[in-house]
């Protein structure tokens, strides 16, 4: 298959799935640019297999993956917290983990709404 008609076909499978063509050619190369998930490609020499194949990435997901690093850091801030016998370190700890547990609270509340 030629070049030309491949990208044909990533356009319009882009344009499938919501690309928008936009009014203003290319600035590098005068090609004809589409939006896709909030970013632009020039359908002459971008990638648009990447752009077809990038995952779209959910407030659930990030909300998911960062509930999962602060339970892990809480987890750390604990055990350094046992161990700890300053009292001025101890008290940046403790603080540590009070903004860790009310983030953690604000993200379950934001997930059942």
């Amino acid at each position: 298959m030629s070049k030309s008609r491949e990208k044909m076909q990533l356009t319009v499978e882009l344009m499938r799935r919501g690309a928008v063509m936009m009014k203003e050619p290319c600035p590098i190369d005068n090609g004809v640019q589409v939006r896709y998930k909030g970013k632009v490609y020039c359908t002459t020499h971008d990638d648009l297999e990447t752009a077809l194949s990038t995952k779209e990435v959910t407030y659930a997901d990030i909300a998911s993956s960062l509930r999962d690093l602060i339970l892990v850091k809480l987890k750390e801030n604990a055990a350094v917290l046992e161990n700890e016998k300053d009292p001025k370190r101890q008290d940046e700890i403790v603080a540590l983990i009070t903004r860790c547990v009310d983030l953690l609270n604000k993200l379950e509340v934001s997930q059942r709404t």
